[in-house]
């Protein structure tokens, strides 16, 4: 049968027209499958405040994540951690959290050896709180995390597999000593090319599984400031550049830790790289966190997101539940008039374990070698 030459370019439209639609169709089978399923468009959940002091939701990662589907870098997991999160350890009210990592899910998946961790010590510190780090959490991110002291100390350098920084500052515990580790620390995340620059203090305990979990539902090329303030308003002070008058801006305490991601630091390059940090601190006369908190939170408008599984020795740790601390991220302790402000954990006792830590440890990783003689 022949055709005629309409009829021949109409038949040729058509099947144009056809592999254009089957293209755009798989383009987007994902997003397409994912609504279908009702697993988009989850309401948020996190509290975002900004400069202005108002509150609003913003969200908390994209539901979905597949642990189970295999890593780009597998190797980069350590076992404990890979066992945590595809037992469904990070859960929320119970349920597995599994959420979308991005829209786009041919962006890859933060790992965790995208994350730069500090932890800022001092050398009268080394043995009793950096030592208790060592055992427990250290051992599932030996890579990516780094200790940033005021001396040197070859015994810790050692133990750390030489990530022990010393950062020449003074070991007084003084605005002028914090804000100078801290701009040490920014700038050494910012030569390390990672996503993520988490700063914890040498008191906090920090829960790797959650971390890696809650980091992988925030795109790392945006804006993320994430951490927990320890006021329930935004600080006040004066403002140097016109006398007479108060700022106000909120701030991610430091010993609950918080996180920046790679955007966001490469904004605040211009305060806070090759020691400017230091300068911004005495200019506002305030230590490292409450300077990191100005320049990204006032001077940058950029705001605070808060998240509650945060928590530092300022808040009341024993009032956390035992079936809760599988969410929380970070866990730190301290000592009023003689009594210890810990989480409560079962496990060793208090004078074999006076942090919690350990304990802890085994709670959250049972199968870790080094748990076999603690009872839970």
């Amino acid at each position: 049968m022949r055709l005629s030459l309409r009829s021949a370019v109409k038949l040729t439209a058509f099947v144009v027209f056809i592999l254009f639609a089957n293209i755009l169709l798989f383009a987007h089978y994902d997003e397409l499958a994912d609504a279908y399923r009702g697993k988009v468009g989850d309401s948020p959940s996190k509290v975002q405040v900004n400069n202005g002091g108002n509150q609003r939701p913003v969200e908390d990662g994209f539901k979905n994540i597949d642990f189970h589907r295999k890593q780009r870098s597998a190797k980069s997991i350590p076992e404990e951690v890979q066992k945590a999160v595809n037992a469904g350890g990070v859960t929320r009210n119970g349920v597995p959290d599994n959420r979308l990592l991005f829209k786009h899910r041919q962006h890859r998946r933060t790992e965790l050896s995208d994350i730069f961790i500090s932890v800022k010590t001092s050398k009268k510190y080394h043995e009793s709180r950096v030592g208790v780090i060592l055992k427990t959490w250290f051992t599932l991110v030996r890579e990516q995390t780094y200790f940033f002291t005021d001396s040197e100390d070859k015994n810790f350098q050692d133990r750390t597999g030489g990530h022990m920084i010393n950062t020449n500052c003074s070991s007084t515990h003084n605005r002028q000593a914090l804000c100078c580790k801290m701009a040490l620390e920014y700038d050494t995340f910012m030569d390390s090319n990672k996503r993520w620059f988490c700063h914890v203090d040498d008191d906090t305990y920090v829960n790797i599984p959650q971390l890696l979990k809650l980091l992988q539902g925030y795109n790392h090329t945006q804006d993320w400031y994430l951490g927990k303030p320890s006021l329930r308003h935004p600080i006040e002070i004066m403002d140097r550049d016109h006398p007479g008058q108060k700022l106000a801006y909120w701030f991610a305490t430091g010993g609950a830790g918080f996180c920046i991601s790679k955007g966001l630091a490469l904004k605040m390059m211009p305060h806070a790289s090759g020691g400017r940090l230091m300068t911004v601190g005495d200019k506002i006369r305030l230590p490292d966190d409450c300077t990191v908190g100005y320049i990204i939170n006032y001077i940058l408008k950029k705001d605070l997101t808060v998240i509650d599984g945060f928590h530092s020795h300022l808040e009341a740790l024993w009032l956390i539940r035992s079936n809760d601390l599988l969410k929380q991220i970070t866990f730190s302790y301290s000592q009023y008039s003689g009594k210890m402000n810990v989480v409560n954990v079962p496990g060793l006792s208090d004078q074999e374990d006076p942090t919690r830590f350990r304990s802890l440890h085994c709670y959250l990783f049972p199968t870790f070698r080094e748990c076999k003689d603690i009872s839970s």
